[in-house]
């Protein structure tokens, strides 16, 4: 019989996995209701807080992996990119996607202080955590298939990226609409 621990662990990265989509779906989406010049500020405080409260899950997935009694995960192993012995191309990338959602994280906290262009060229960085944490899943997670992922992560950029306007008419259109 599979241990508690284990399904913790799988419960916890699936349900932090769930809210970064989440979270970056509602960036995505708030990204282009401000291009529109629509108010997006009850959407941003939600894309925050579900942003936090996937950091807040990644923690807890990750102190269960400390605690696993099958599987002993070492402090180094989870902060370490790359240094365990199990499954070391995964848990690294998970890893660095890690680092990368506290890099997010923090800097969104900071971003008056630290000025918001400097501010918006780290958020770029995103679809990179993203990237990895995709990645993670898919290499070590059993939840979720390949297809599944694809569809499920394709489907609303592609839908997105539609509501861009593709020209200066479409955008000043959009601003007589107010």
């Amino acid at each position: 019989m599979e241990s508690l621990e284990w399904y913790a662990i799988r419960a916890t990265g699936v349900v932090a996995y769930l809210l970064l989509y989440l979270a970056a779906l509602t960036g995505l989406y708030s990204a282009v209701q401000k291009k529109r010049k629509k108010k997006v500020n009850n959407l941003l405080h939600f894309h925050e807080v579900v942003s936090d409260w996937s950091l807040i899950m990644t923690a807890g997935h990750l102190g269960i992996l400390l605690i696993d009694a099958y599987m002993k995960f070492s402090w180094s192993d989870i902060l370490i990119p790359f240094s365990g012995s199990y499954e070391t191309i995964s848990m690294g990338l998970g890893s660095i996607g890690f680092y990368f959602l506290i890099l997010t994280i923090v800097t969104s906290k900071f971003r008056k202080k630290m000025g918001y262009q400097r501010w918006q060229k780290l958020h770029a960085l995103n679809p990179i955590l993203y990237i990895l944490v995709t990645a993670h899943g898919l290499m070590s997670g059993t939840d979720f298939q390949g297809t599944v992922l694809a569809v499920v992560n394709i489907v609303p950029v592609v839908l997105m990226l539609g509501m861009f306007p593709s020209d200066k008419k479409k955008l000043t259109e959009g601003k007589g609409a107010i």
